[in-house]
């Protein structure tokens, strides 16, 4: 009996890893599709199909205990705990209240927390793989180089309802992305690969990465979003000044030539669009846009002031804030009597929309967990990672203007997870001074 006792021990303990080994590959299989699929899966369905029925089995098959008690002894991960759970509490709060058509908002409310908790959880687990943070990279890099190939050569040389120098979406995503999503995912994708570039070796040759680094900047460009063009410009800053000019000077030079090809390329499209105009089938009627700097110029806050003074009327607690479901009513009444917009469906700044709903206690949790994931960025950027600094920095400035809410996945423009808990919750992984990350 004795003689068997280290062959069961050896044989539970191949047991267990094989089953943590297969828990980690169902997280990087959840996470991978989830954050690549912000460019190439049609809808929301799949989206955030995707991560609930990969993301299971992840869960059902990692061995959570010692994150749990890495997450009891950290204050930055109590302060993501504090902050959603506020959010959903206080939004709880609110149902008995809510008329009985609110009942879909809340449904995708709770199904959209539960869901972000779920991909925190599963980018904590990942993060503590340098390689498996690569590879994710990688392929939402080139998954977004691709769906960005395909968006220029389909609406500007192709499709006959689309021309040249309009605004571009990606035309994978809802058959035609909003211009500003388009912009952000594809500018967040730019500014990770050219962050990579500085790991050492490269899936692929580095002109070839390095062109799809310059089309993606472009690309974010073309969608002609401003807040994709203030992200970028906060991303390279950082990136370049956690780097120095000699190391950081080749991703801050093609942001600045894409930049300025893109503002000197109104000519080209307007004999573009005049080409396609003699050799098409169809006349193409509609204007393209060819003067890029007017057209942002004319376009002014695009009502922004209009609807942050909405929300800002809508408060009835500064502390309490007005919670997230059933609410939009009460500031859309105001602006559509003062102004001629279209209904908008949200506040458009993910920062002050968490002030409008979780009031002065929402908003000082967030600055809470902001100020640990800046701390622990930074603390990586010291130690020769400035990645996820520079994707903080692009998120911060992204979010800015856009954004619905920071405590759901399932939002109208659906990138929160992206561009902010993605970068945060890696930091806070990996720049905690306990943290141990096994690199193999």
């Amino acid at each position: 009996m004795k003689s068997l006792t280290p062959a069961f021990i050896n044989e539970c303990a191949t047991h267990e890893w094989r089953r943590s080994m297969a828990g980690i590959w169902a997280g990087q299989i959840a996470v991978t599709g989830f954050v690549a699929g912000h460019s190439c899966l049609p809808n929301i369905w799949v989206h955030l199909g995707w991560l609930l029925i990969a993301g299971l089995p992840a869960l059902a098959l990692t061995d959570w205990t010692p994150h749990c008690r890495r997450w009891q002894a950290d204050a930055a991960a109590l302060s993501v705990i504090a902050f959603l759970l506020w959010m959903t509490v206080r939004s709880c709060s609110q149902i008995p209240f809510m008329p009985d058509r609110t009942l879909d908002e809340i449904v995708r409310g709770i199904v959209g927390g539960s869901l972000l908790v779920m991909f925190c959880a599963l980018v904590w687990q990942q993060a503590q793989s340098r390689e498996s943070l690569h590879a994710l990279g990688w392929v939402t890099g080139m998954t977004s180089a691709l769906a960005a190939l395909i968006s220029i050569v389909l609406s500007y040389f192709v499709l006959p309802q689309h021309q040249a120098g309009e605004r571009l979406t990606n035309l994978l995503v809802h058959g035609g992305l909003n211009p500003v999503c388009t912009g952000l995912i594809f500018g967040f994708a730019a500014l990770w690969l050219a962050a990579l570039m500085e790991h050492g070796a490269t899936p692929l040759p580095r002109r070839m990465a390095w062109a799809a680094i310059a089309l993606l900047h472009f690309a974010a460009f073309l969608s002609g979003s401003r807040g994709a063009m203030l992200a970028m410009g906060c991303g390279h800053a950082v990136l370049l000044s956690a780097r120095g000019w000699r190391r950081g000077r080749m991703a801050v030079c093609v942001f600045l030539l894409t930049g300025l090809v893109y503002f000197t390329s109104a000519p080209l499209f307007a004999h573009m669009v005049r080409w396609r105009s003699e050799t098409a089938a169809a006349s193409i009627s509609a204007p393209g846009i060819t003067h890029h700097f007017h057209k942002a110029v004319e376009r002014g806050d695009n009502s922004r002031l209009d609807i942050y003074r909405a929300g800002w009327h809508a408060m009835d607690n500064l502390w309490l804030g007005t919670g997230q479901w059933g609410v939009c009513g009460t500031w859309q009444c105001e602006l559509q009597a003062k102004t001629s917009i279209s209904m908008m469906s949200h506040l458009h700044s993910a920062f002050l929309a968490t002030f409008v709903h979780g009031g002065i206690i929402g908003a000082a949790l967030l600055v809470l967990v902001l100020g640990h994931g800046i701390k622990r960025a930074y603390r990586l950027s010291a130690h020769g990672d400035a990645t996820w600094i520079t994707l903080l920095a692009f998120g911060w400035g992204g979010l800015l203007f856009d954004g619905e809410s920071l405590a759901s996945l399932a939002t109208a423009p659906r990138f929160e997870g992206l561009l902010f808990w993605l970068p945060l919750t890696v930091a806070l992984a990996r720049g905690s001074v306990t943290s141990q990350p096994a690199d193999s």
